[in-house]
This record gives structure tokens, C-alpha cells and sequence, in this order.
């Protein structure tokens, strides 16, 4: 039996195959411990809501979270308001006449304006409404990227017992939107370089996860994706000064100024764990500021250099996308919890290829330990005081450091594959 045919045997969850590997990665047991997951959190989700203290409370008003600012912005831009939401003591009036007297309003809109374009639409709807439909619409958007990428069913259940993925929908947070263009541009890039340069410029919303991907398309001499990506971005652009003025983009880099007051260049003693990123990580270890952005520095670098060798290499289609996906959120400062769902793109491509091509010793086992090491961040955070947010451990960057190594070490590997199954089982 070929190690290609016994690799997908052994992921398709075929009952027949002499060959067990922890017996874990069986199709029927992903999918059950994937739902089983989903199912605690979806009861968890409903005792939040029926208890008032998500979406609505008990009067019918909106319960404060991050999608609640975003509903406001897409109000204001409908109204022709939109560059008064970047003065952070306008933006708290504009909440308060919204949404009565609250203890707290966050102050800042950091986005672009390109963003108000997805945001307008929803500003039409009841908050209830708003909520929901963009609830399910980006999470939707994201399982159909992971599962055309892998092409098999138990990927949607471990997509849904992802930690970041509840922490989105609890939040109402554009992770699942941000992870969903990354995938799909990935995904075709190889047959469709226009689409996913196209896809690519729409990630402009959030310009932190686009800085590595000109790295790989130069590298590749993907020319046609290139320019579709920054065409896409100027009209994008275009698009939201002729729907919103000009005033927002004039006011945007005082809003960018005033967010970064909160967290790059925040006390030393504020919550750097929230930040799931090397300079997170390092302020959370309480070092200072210097040393943190020469780590985050020494990191981008590195990993701009990773994919470029990478995608100048003749590695595998799939492994060029799990090493870009992975690199992209290790690259960036400014990552929060919400923001890792994209972790999934990686994953998805390294499955891809593993169906196709086998595992490695010990893949199977780094996987798990890196589910387990995401899944202990609610565990700490159900141990935390009340109003403590989730994510505020800075795990993220040791995951994804593990997740770009699986992708290298696939990359650059020439022994033989699915070598972790031993010789007494091979047949």
C-alpha cells in the first residue's frame, strides 16, 4: 500500500485501514469531538442571551460589544457622518444619543474607511437583526473558504470548536471576515490570480494582515495578482470617498494616532496580554517598549525572509499558503484574539496537504498539543474575575511560531512521508 493512499485513508476515517495512529484523527471522532464543542458552545451562547447579556438585554436594548461600535459607524456613514466617528470624543456623543447613558463607550474607530462599505448596509437594520445576519454571514463565509480548501467534512466541525471561532460570535468581531479573504485569495491564487488579487486588495480593510502578501507575490512572479490586488484597494478607496466625502480619510490618520495611544504605545501597565503578537508577548513578560518592538521587528523580518525563500522554492502549492498564512499573523503588531480565527487558514492548507502527501512523525501529536494550548485559554479565562476579557493571554505567537514550523519542515523535508507510522503496521 502506498504511503499517499494510506495517509488519505487513514484522514478520510476509513475503518478498514490496519493502520491507527492515536486513533484521535478517525473522520467520525473529529467530527464528534469538533460538534460535541459546538454544542457547549452554542449553549453557552444561549444561557448569555436569555439571561440578557448578549445581543439584547432583557428591555431590548443592545448589549455593548465590539460589533455594537461598528453598527454605529455603519449608522453615521449612512447619515453622512462618517469622519466624526474618528474624533474619539464625538464618537462616545454619537453612542450616547444611540444607545443611552452607559458606563463605558469605547472611544476609537481605527479602521479605514474602506471598511464603512461592508459597515453601511447593516446601519439599516434593528441591532437584533444587524447582529445575527453578520454573525452568520462572515461565519459562513469562513467555512466555505476552509472546506473548499480541504475538502473534508470534519473540517467544519473543528473549525467550530475553535476557541476564537465562539469568541468571534460571542463578540460580533470581523475575524471570521479577515480570515475568509486570506483563505480564499490563498486558495486561488494559483488558477484565478485576478480574483485573488482582487480579495487581497479587500483585506485593505485591515492593512496589518496585507504587509507580507506583496513578499510572496514578488517572490512567485505572481505580477497579474499584484496589480489586481492594488487596483482593487484604489478603487476600494475611490469607492468610499465618493460614497462618504473625503473628511473620513482626512480624519482616519488622527484615529490611527489616538487607537495606538491605547495599545502600541499604551502605559506599561496596561493589559499587553490582550495583544496576541511577539510585541504583546514581550510587554506581557514586562519587557519594555524598546526591546518589544526590536522583537517584533527581528520577527516581521524573519518572517518576511521565510516566505519569500518559500515562495521562490519549489515547495508545494498548499504549504507556500499554510507558511504566508501563518507568517502574516506572526508578522503584525497589532493582532487580538478575534483576529487569530485566521489561525484556521494555516491549519486547513498543512491538512490539504497532508491528505495528499502523508504525515510526518509527530504531526499528529503537535497538532493536538496546539488545540489543547488555544482550548486552555478559556479554561484560564473562566478562572479570571468577572469583566475580564477573553484572549488576554498571549498564546498566539507560540502557536503560530509551531504552525509556521510544521509548514517549513513540510516544505523543505526529503525523507519519506507519513514516516509516524511505524514498520510493524505498514503493509
Amino acid at each position: 500500500m502506498s504511503v499517499a493512499l494510506v495517509s488519505r485513508r487513514l484522514l478520510a476515517g476509513d475503518d478498514n485501514r490496519p493502520l491507527r495512529i492515536l486513533g484521535i484523527f478517525a473522520r467520525w471522532r473529529l467530527q464528534a469531538y469538533g460538534y460535541a464543542l459546538a454544542a457547549v458552545y452554542a449553549g453557552l451562547l444561549l444561557h448569555f442571551y436569555l439571561a440578557g447579556a448578549w445581543i439584547i438585554d432583557r428591555a431590548g436594548m443592545p448589549v455593548y460589544s465590539d460589533f455594537t461600535d461598528a453598527w454605529v459607524a455603519g449608522i453615521e456613514a449612512l447619515q453622512g457622518n462618517a469622519a466624526q466617528i474618528y474624533e474619539p470624543a464625538e464618537f462616545i456623543r454619537i453612542q450616547s444619543a444611540l444607545l443611552g447613558a452607559r458606563d463605558f463607550f469605547y472611544p476609537n474607530w481605527p479602521y479605514p474607511p474602506t471598511f464603512l462599505l461592508i459597515l453601511a448596509p447593516f446601519g439599516v437594520l434593528p441591532y437584533f437583526d444587524a447582529f445575527v445576519v453578520w454573525d452568520i454571514a462572515t461565519l459562513l463565509g469562513f467555512i466555505v473558504v476552509v472546506y473548499s480548501i480541504v475538502r473534508q467534512r470534519p473540517a467544519i466541525a473543528l473549525l467550530l470548536a475553535s476557541p476564537y471561532t465562539v469568541w468571534n460570535f460571542l463578540a460580533g468581531q470581523n475575524g471570521f471576515l479577515t480570515a475568509a479573504l486570506i483563505g480564499a485569495s490563498l486558495l486561488s491564487l494559483e488558477r484565478r490570480p485576478l480574483l485573488a488579487g482582487v480579495l487581497i486588495g479587500c483585506l485593505s480593510y485591515k492593512p496589518q494582515f496585507g504587509i507580507l502578501f506583496p513578499v510572496a507575490l514578488a517572490a512567485s512572479n505572481q505580477w497579474r495578482a499584484f496589480a489586481s490586488a492594488a487596483a482593487t484597494a484604489a478603487l476600494l478607496a475611490g469607492a468610499s470617498i465618493a460614497a462618504f466625502g473625503s473628511g473620513p480619510w482626512l480624519a482616519f490618520p488622527r484615529g490611527l494616532v489616538t487607537q495606538s495611544s491605547l495599545n502600541l504605545f499604551a502605559d506599561s501597565d496596561s493589559n499587553w496580554g490582550l495583544l496576541q503578537t511577539v510585541y504583546g508577548l514581550v510587554r506581557d513578560l514586562h519587557g519594555g517598549a524598546a526591546l518589544a518592538w526590536a522583537m517584533q521587528g527581528v520577527t516581521a523580518v524573519g518572517a518576511a525572509i521565510i516566505v519569500w525563500l518559500v515562495w521562490r522554492s519549489g515547495a508545494r502549492c498548499a504549504l507556500k499558503a499554510a507558511t504566508l498564512s501563518a507568517a502574516t499573523l506572526i508578522a503584525t503588531p497589532y493582532a487580538f484574539a478575534y483576529d487569530l480565527a485566521a489561525i484556521a487558514i494555516p491549519i486547513a492548507f498543512l491538512a490539504k496537504d497532508q491528505i495528499r502527501w502523508g504525515l510526518l512523525r509527530g504531526e499528529q501529536t503537535i497538532l493536538l498539543g496546539l488545540f489543547g494550548t488555544v482550548l486552555a485559554i478559556l479554561v484560564i479565562f473562566a478562572d479570571r474575575p468577572v469583566g475580564t476579557t477573553f484572549g488576554s493571554v498571549p498564546l498566539g505567537p507560540v502557536v503560530l511560531v509551531m504552525l509556521l514550523g510544521l509548514a517549513l519542515r513540510r516544505a523543505f523535508y526529503r525523507g519519506e512521508q507519513s514516516s509516524a507510522f511505524s514498520d510493524e503496521h505498514r503493509r
